[in-house]
């Protein structure tokens, strides 16, 4: 297995860069305020943005898709990142976030979110994000009852058939260069999707829930073997905060995050997925969703 330690020091990955300013401010509970204009609705001289709205199946839930194309387009077909959360991810899109883009090869951005105005929704989110359980049904959040979980089978239709098309439709996009990112519960899908529908060539878990309804993906990635239609990568990205500092904890803290994680990548790997494991020390699971996301981006990863 292969593990990185985030610091300043790393070959890899600079921390002390942009992306550390932006850590800091992130808390570790999500802040559900309403979201203030974001790049797409102030504008942008290196990213041009359009908005689509899609249904679920079941006309309970609709998503609404920012599509970033770069201004300046150098290359034939195009790297892509698709985002959960794309209410939230979008607030972290900032001009010079974009600006560096531009100086490489941008990639183009997909930012799925829900017709709100709030960086999450909790309860659409917990029924999209997470797997079924054996009998295939929509079943209670075991963390927060009052809610459906088990729904990714169908979420990610939408995603394969409508989102993912109409994407295609507006640029070409490179087949090798097409990756899907998500945080907590999001970091389950991006490991669901890998297991059963690998239309993505990197995949980005960033502090996946492993350990949610008795550690249901761990189970199921023992039933079913990865098929490699082309190659892929997955990097789960993981902070390490609540293991030093007990005061940090949240109710669903598990004592065996980092082990639980290099067991995925070990599995992976056995499986000829190219695997590894982030380490980012003193950054809590909250802290996560931003420090990955703009790590992924800055350094371009995929």
């Amino acid at each position: 297995m292969v593990v990185f330690h985030f610091s300043c020091k790393s070959a890899l990955l600079l921390i002390c860069g942009f992306s550390l300013l932006i850590h800091a401010e992130v808390q570790a509970k999500p802040n559900l305020a309403p979201l203030k204009a974001n790049i797409a609705e102030q504008g942008s001289a290196y990213y041009q943005f359009q908005v689509k709205y899609f249904q679920s199946a079941d006309q309970q839930r609709r998503y609404k898709v920012w599509l970033g194309l770069p201004r300046q387009q150098t290359a034939r077909v195009s790297p892509a990142l698709f985002m959960l959360d794309g209410n939230s991810a979008m607030s972290y899109l900032s001009e010079d976030v974009l600006q560096h883009l531009a100086t490489r090869e941008a990639p183009v951005l997909v930012a799925i979110g829900y017709d709100t105005d709030l960086p999450f929704d909790t309860a659409a989110r917990a029924l999209d994000y997470t797997p079924t359980d054996e009998t295939g049904k929509m079943t209670a959040d075991p963390r927060r009852p009052e809610r459906l979980s088990g729904g990714s089978i169908q979420f990610r239709e939408v995603l394969f058939s409508q989102i993912q098309p109409w994407v295609a439709g507006q640029i070409k996009l490179d087949p090798q260069r097409q990756a899907l990112w998500g945080h907590s519960y999001g970091g389950l899908f991006v490991l669901d999707s890998l297991i059963h529908a690998q239309y993505f060539s990197h995949y980005f878990a960033a502090s996946p829930s492993l350990s949610w309804a008795d550690a249901r993906i761990l189970k199921n990635m023992q039933t079913k073997a990865v098929s490699h239609d082309q190659a892929q990568t997955l990097w789960i990205m993981e902070g390490d905060l609540a293991q030093h500092h007990p005061a940090t904890k949240s109710p669903n803290f598990n004592p065996k995050t980092v082990q639980d994680n290099r067991d995925v990548i070990a599995h992976f790997q056995q499986q000829g997925v190219q695997s590894k494991l982030l380490l980012y020390p003193n950054l809590s699971h909250g802290q996560m969703f931003a420090a990955s996301l703009l790590d992924i981006l800055n350094y371009q990863l995929f």
